[in-house]
C-alpha cells in the first residue's frame, strides 16, 4: 500500500494523506483528517515512524530474537505466530547466536523496521542504543538476571527434578543419564534430587555427548549396564540409539532397564508402545508472552510481571515401578507358557471318532503365563519364571506377559526346542479337554530356577503347576522352603503326585477329577480325600467344584462354598483365573475364605469368555462385584460362627 492508494481510498489528494500524515493539516476538515487516519491505520500504512508514534498508531508487526540452538526453536516459533495471528499480528524472526551484541543488533534493526513490540530469548537484560519499545522476554534451562522484567520462563533445572523425583518414587535408587551437551543444566536438577536424598554420588552415572556419535562411540556402554535400573536419554534420538543397543546386548526395556526422555516428542508416542518424557510448556509460555505483549502495545499497560511455567511428565509405558519389590504382595509365577489351539465343537471326541470343529481360536496360554497375566490384571505384582522356543509363538507369548504387567525377568529363550503348545477342545457346555506338548517347558530347570532365586527372596507366594519337570517342581519347591516363600499349586497334567512334592505345599488347588487322580478309591469321599491329604502335609486344601463352588480343607475350616451365577461357555481358564486371584486377595492380606470367594467370582467371569487371558477380570471389572463378594463373606463367616457355636464344626 502506497500513499497514492491511500488518497484513492480517501477520496482526496495525495497533498491532502501528506499534509495529515506530516501534521500540517490545520486547512483540512476534521472529517476529512479522521477519514485519511482511519484508511491509514486500516491498511497498516505507516512509513515514518514519528508520525505513528505521533498519532499512536500500532504495527501490527511484533520482533522475535531466537538463539540458533534453542532445542524449543520450530515451537516457540509456531506458537508466537499463531497467537499473534489470531491478534491480525505478525512475526518477523532473527536468528541469532548466544553472544549478547549480536542480539543487541538483531534489536536495533527490528526497532529500524517499526516493529511495535520484541520478544528475546534471552536470560539477561538486553539493551539497545534506540528509543524504547515494549520487550518481553522468554527465558529456559537457567537462572534471569533479576533486573529482567517481563519474563515469561521455565527452568530445564525444575524439569531434571521432575525426572528424577520420578524415578525414585518409582524405587530406581542407582540410574544413568545420556545427555547431549545442552542438557547440562537439566542433569544438575537430577543430580540435586539424588544429592538431597543422601545417595552417593555414584547413584547417577552420566555423559553428556557432543554429538550423536560421540554418545554412540562412549556414553552407551557407560549409561547402560547392569548397575543401573534406569535411563534418562536427551532427546528421541537418543532413545533410538538406546533401544538399538538394548536389543544387541540383550537387555529388556523396561523389564530389565526403565526409559525416561528429557524432551518429549511425537514420535515417542510409537515407540515400545510410548516412552515415558517430561513435557515443556513451550506453546503455553509463547501464547502467554504474546498475550502480555500486546497489552502493553495496544492498552498501554506499565505492568511488570515474572512468570513461570511447570514442565509436566508424559505418563506412558517405560517406567517401571520397582519400589514395591520386597514388599508383602509379590508373586512369583513357576510354570508353563504355551500357544493354545482352542477348537469348540458340538462334542469332545472319543477314540477313532471324527468329529467337525465350529470354532478355532489361536491364543497365548499355559498354566504359568495364564496365572501371571491372571496376577498382572488384577492388580498383583507377577513374577514369571518360565521358558520360551525362540520363535513367533515365543514372541506372542512374550507380548502378551508384558502388555498385562508381567516382570519378565525369570523368562529365558530356549535356543533348541519350540514354545510350549496346547490343543484344547471345548464341547457345547463349555467342558474342556486338553492335549498339552510340553515344547520349551520341559526344559525349564533347577539351573534357570537357581540363575533367578533372587525373584523367590522377597516373594510372599509361588504359583506353581505341574505342567514342567518333576525336576524343576522339587527344584521350585525347595528354593520356596529356603526363601520362606508359601506355594499355591495346581496339580495338573500330573501321572503321579507323590508325597515329595506334597509335603509342605501351602495351598493345594485340585478339582474334582485331579483330586480323584490323586485318589482313585471310589470309596472315599471328597472330606476324606482332603484329610489325607491333610496329613501328608499339604496346610490348605482348596478343591474347585465348577459351577457348584468350591470346598476348603485345613486344619481350622472344612467348608464348602456355594457356586457363582455365571453361565460357563468355556471353562479353560477358570482354575487358572482363580489361582491368580486367590495369590492376589492373599497378598492384599485378605482372609483365605474372603480370597476363595474373590477367586470363585473372577473364576465365574472368565468361563463367560472364550479363550483365558484376554477372558480373565482386570480389577475394574472385579469392583462390579464387590458388594456381592463382600455380603457372600459375611454371610460364610456367621454361618461358620454359628456352626462352631452349635459344636457342627
Amino acid at each position: 500500500m502506497n500513499i497514492q492508494e491511500i488518497a484513492k481510498l480517501a477520496g482526496v489528494s495525495i497533498s491532502t494523506v501528506s499534509k495529515v500524515m506530516n501534521g500540517k493539516d490545520k486547512d483540512i476538515g476534521e472529517e476529512t483528517r479522521e477519514k485519511v487516519m482511519r484508511i491509514v491505520e486500516e491498511n497498516h500504512y505507516m512509513p515514518y515512524a514519528k508520525f505513528r508514534e505521533k498519532e499512536r498508531i500500532v504495527n501490527h508487526f511484533i520482533g522475535l530474537i531466537i538463539k540458533r540452538k534453542n532445542p524449543y526453536y520450530t515451537e516457540l516459533i509456531d506458537s508466537i505466530e499463531d497467537a499473534l495471528k489470531k491478534n491480525d499480528f505478525y512475526l518477523i524472526v532473527y536468528t541469532v547466536d548466544y553472544e549478547k551484541k549480536e542480539i543487541e543488533r538483531a534489536l536495533d534493526a527490528l526497532k529500524k523496521r517499526g516493529v511495535s513490540g520484541v520478544l528475546i530469548d534471552s536470560s539477561c537484560v538486553i539493551c539497545s542504543n534506540r528509543e524504547e519499545r515494549p520487550i518481553v522476554y522468554l527465558a529456559y534451562g537457567e537462572d534471569f538476571e533479576n533486573e529482567q522484567k517481563n519474563t515469561f520462563y521455565f527452568r530445564n533445572y525444575e524439569a531434571g527434578r521432575r525426572a528424577a523425583e520420578k524415578l525414585l518414587k518409582a524405587g530406581h535408587q542407582r540410574i544413568g543419564c545420556l545427555l547431549s551437551e545442552s542438557d547440562r543444566v537439566f542433569l544438575k536438577g537430577v543430580k540435586s534430587v539424588y544429592r538431597e536424598q543422601h545417595y552417593p554420588k555414584e547413584a547417577v552415572t552420566s555423559y553428556l555427548g557432543k554429538s550423536m556419535e560421540d554418545v554412540i562411540e562412549n556414553g552407551l556402554e557407560i549409561c547402560i549396564n547392569d548397575n543401573q535400573s534406569a535411563v534418562i536419554a536427551g532427546n528421541a534420538e537418543i532413545i533410538g540409539c538406546i533401544l538399538r543397543y538394548a536389543e544387541q546386548i540383550g537387555m529388556k526395556i523396561p523389564e530389565e532397564c526403565s526409559l525416561l526422555c528429557a524432551k518429549d516428542d511425537d514420535i515417542l508416542n510409537y515407540l515400545l508402545g510410548g516412552v515415558t518424557a517430561v513435557s515443556y510448556p513451550v506453546r503455553r509460555m509463547g501464547e502467554e508472552a504474546v498475550t502480555h505483549l500486546l497489552k502493553m502495545i495496544i492498552e498501554k499497560q506499565e505492568s511488570e510481571i515474572v512468570r513461570g511455567f511447570e514442565s509436566m511428565m508424559q505418563e506412558r509405558n517405560t517406567v517401571r515401578d520397582i519400589s514395591r519389590k520386597g514388599t508383602f504382595g509379590k508373586i512369583a509365577v513357576v510354570g508353563s507358557m504355551n500357544m493354545d489351539s482352542i477348537i469348540e465343537g458340538v462334542l469332545i471326541p472319543l477314540a477313532g471318532e471324527t468329529v467337525i470343529a465350529k470354532n478355532l481360536l489361536i491364543l497365548p496360554g499355559g498354566k504359568g503365563a495364564n496365572q501371571a497375566v491372571g496376577v498382572g490384571k488384577l492388580g498383583g505384582e507377577a513374577y514369571m519364571i518360565g521358558r520360551l522356543g525362540r520363535d513367533v509363538e515365543g514372541r506372542i507369548i512374550y507380548k502378551s506377559l508384558a502388555d498385562n504387567g508381567v516382570h519378565m525377568e525369570g523368562i529365558e529363550f530356549d535356543e533348541c526346542a519350540a514354545s510350549g503348545k496346547a490343543f484344547v477342545h471345548i464341547d457345547k457346555n463349555g467342558e474342556n479337554a486338553i492335549v498339552v506338548y510340553q515344547g520349551a517347558n520341559e526344559n525349564l530347570d533347577e539351573i534357570q530356577l537357581k540363575r533367578h532365586e533372587d525373584i523367590f527372596k522377597d516373594a510372599k507366594y509361588c504359583l506353581l503347576s505341574s505342567e514342567i519337570s518333576r525336576a524343576a517342581m522339587i527344584a521350585a519347591k525347595e528354593i520356596c522352603r529356603t526363601t520362606g516363600t508359601e506355594i499355591i499349586c495346581k496339580p495338573s497334567a500330573i501321572e503321579k503326585i507323590e508325597e515329595e512334592i506334597l509335603l509342605g505345599i501351602e495351598y493345594l488347588v485340585p478339582n474334582e477329577k485331579e483330586m480323584n487322580h490323586i485318589f482313585p478309591e471310589r470309596k472315599m469321599s471328597m472330606e476324606e480325600k482332603a484329610e489325607k491329604l491333610l496329613k501328608l502335609g499339604v496346610k490348605n486344601i482348596i478343591v474347585t467344584l465348577g459351577k457348584s463352588g468350591a470346598y476348603l480343607k485345613n486344619e481350622k475350616y472344612s467348608m464348602y462354598f456355594e457356586g457363582n451365577p455365571f453361565m460357563a461357555i468355556d471353562t479353560t481358564g477358570g482354575a487358572d483365573a482363580f489361582i491368580s486371584a486367590m495369590a492376589v486377595a492373599l497378598s492384599e492380606r485378605k482372609e483365605l475364605i474372603y480370597a476363595i470367594i474373590y477367586a470363585s467370582y473372577a473364576a465365574g467371569i472368565t468361563v463367560t469368555r472364550y479363550g483365558v487371558q484376554e477372558a480373565m477380570p482386570d480389577k475394574k471389572m472385579m469392583r462390579i462385584y464387590q458388594e456381592d463378594i463382600e455380603k457372600e463373606y459375611l454371610k460364610k463367616m456367621e454361618e461358620y460362627k454359628n456352626e462352631k457355636n452349635t459344636g457342627a464344626w
